[in-house]
């Protein structure tokens, strides 16, 4: 099946909605807009193998967008809807993208995009929001400027046509999306994932994880994860519809929010990283008999210290809530998840067992498996594997007619198979569950002629993580104070906000390696 086909064939019929922005829609309807709009990309010009650019937030059009590709067997490019439009540009070439969706208020002015060529299809709140509808009209009037020749998302879902005609050639092993990943180098690549790969991911889940009983009405998944993150995508949309729960999409995450989610909804699933999970205990508001709901609590996408873990599990207990925080482990390469805690199997510290049909092994550099308890990099089998990397094919460990990922990390198993994640292999910063790529940051830097060398290295600060930039410099008669403006100037041009350095430092020379490598662990600030 497509992810089209399964979500048709799984989700509930009777009670399943989506709500946006206080706005409940039927799914049903869903389903109504997501044909409709697949009717339309076709008569557009859209054909199997196509790519459409999907530069939106967590919303409806997303959801509905990506499915419509699905069905019809278009690549839906899925990116960061603040990616600096010299960045987008790079991709759309890349990925030989030929439409782009955009939201009307996140691009001022959208002439930038009139050179881009591209079939330019706008996205507005005031789609499905119909509350507030008149002012979210005067604040566009007021704040952007329109292009000529864009095309309404409203009019791509309006449709008498029927869809019976239409023949489509998508199946599970067809190309739905591409998103991007640090690789298992920590360089950025675009990740392309099948069908089946977000099909497998969510009966394996249910497999393991989805309580069977179920209370009165529809239960409700809180997606605050973004779509552009396949644990957003494949855990809390794909996984959650298909398993009959209605979802409540936020844009941005905000704690405060999401508690009087919890408490007005029947809300009984959260995914979220650990970032956020601290920003909700921090809330005043946090504890209380709302908590009594939620049954499943999962953190991933990135290292999760166990006393926070204990900490806000001895809150869920106080207020008789029967979750705990449940940490897991994966990657793009597999469709994220590929190790998880459960309820019955649980063990602290560690990243949980191999979700079913998948394989986690520890390889040493010979590509030996090693004993238990023994570090090493950790590896995946999964059937949710990728198909390739856009411009590289390779990717992958071919070993026993077996596929393996080399996923980069450092881990070990223990004897009973949970899986101990110690440290990441590849050369990338976390910043709010978004891989940030040092080599991006220092190339932009090094684009500079005063600039010989670039080092970007992260540092925490009240529990956030920035990026600092080390350079040294060509002309030793540069005024600092300016070459250091002008470095910012150029990252806020062509990287994302959370990649911009907060602080530039001059030095003399850089540490090296025994190899003459920039040793960039003698940077890192702890």
């Amino acid at each position: 099946m497509t992810c089209y086909d399964f979500l048709v064939k799984n989700y509930d019929r009777k009670k399943g909605h989506i709500i946006y922005l206080g706005h409940k829609m039927s799914i049903n309807k869903l389903i109504k807009n997501i044909d409709d709009f697949a009717i339309s990309l076709i008569k557009l010009g859209f054909i199997k193998g196509d790519t459409l650019t999907i530069y939106l937030p967590n919303c409806p059009q997303a959801i509905t967008a990506f499915y419509a590709c699905s069905k019809i067997g278009i690549i839906a490019n899925i990116v960061h809807p603040l990616t600096p439009l010299e960045k987008l540009k790079e991709n759309l070439i890349q990925t030989k993208s030929k439409g782009l969706l955009f939201y009307d208020i996140l691009i001022r002015n959208q002439k930038e995009l009139k050179d881009l060529n591209q079939i330019l299809i706008k996205c507005s709140i005031t789609n499905y929001v119909f509350f507030r509808k008149f002012f979210y009209f005067i604040y566009k009037i007021h704040k952007t400027k329109d292009i000529r020749g864009t095309i309404k998302f409203s009019k791509l879902i309006k449709h008498n046509q029927k869809d019976n005609d239409i023949k489509t050639y998508a199946n599970k092993n067809t190309i739905v999306c591409t998103m991007h990943s640090g690789g298992t180098s920590g360089c950025p690549k675009i990740v392309a994932l099948q069908n089946k790969a977000f099909d497998e991911l969510s009966i394996s889940l249910e497999k393991m994880y989805t309580r069977k009983e179920r209370g009165g009405g529809s239960e409700y998944g809180i997606v605050s994860l973004p779509l552009f993150h396949a644990y957003g995508l494949g855990v809390s949309i794909h996984t959650c519809l298909t398993n009959k729960y209605s979802i409540i999409l936020e844009p941005n995450f905000n704690p405060k929010k999401i508690i009087k989610l919890i408490k007005k909804y029947n809300v009984t699933f959260f995914a979220g990283v650990p970032i956020m999970f601290k920003k909700l205990i921090e809330n005043k508001k946090f504890g209380g008999k709302h908590l009594q709901k939620i049954r499943d609590l999962w953190c991933g996408g990135d290292i999760l210290n166990e006393s926070f873990v204990e900490h806000f599990d001895t809150i869920l207990k106080q207020y008789k809530c029967p979750a705990r925080l449940l940490r897991g482990y994966g990657l793009t390469e597999v469709c994220s998840v590929c190790s998880v805690n459960t309820l019955e199997n649980y063990k602290k510290n560690s990243c949980g067992k191999a979700i079913p049909n998948t394989k986690i092994e520890i390889w040493d550099d010979e590509n030996n498996i090693t004993k238990s308890n023994t570090v090493g990099e950790i590896v995946v089998c999964s059937p949710s594997v990728m198909k390739y990397y856009i411009d590289d094919k390779d990717g992958f460990v071919v070993k026993d007619n077996q596929i393996w990922i080399k996923t980069g990390d450092l881990g070990y198993l223990d004897k009973d198979g949970f899986l101990y994640v110690l440290d990441r292999k590849k050369r990338s910063i976390k910043i709010n569950a978004i891989n940030i790529f040092p080599a991006e940051i220092e190339n932009v830097a090094k684009a500079n002629p005063n600039i010989d060398e670039a080092c970007a290295v992260f540092y925490h600060f009240n529990e956030k993580t920035y990026v600092k930039l080390y350079i040294t410099l060509k002309n030793k008669e540069v005024n600092i104070e300016r070459l250091k403006r002008e470095v910012l100037q150029d990252c806020k041009k062509n990287l994302l906000k959370y990649a911009i350095p907060k602080i530039i430092e001059v030095i003399d020379e850089m540490p090296r390696t025994n190899f003459g490598k920039v040793d960039y662990k003698k940077l890192n600030v702890i």
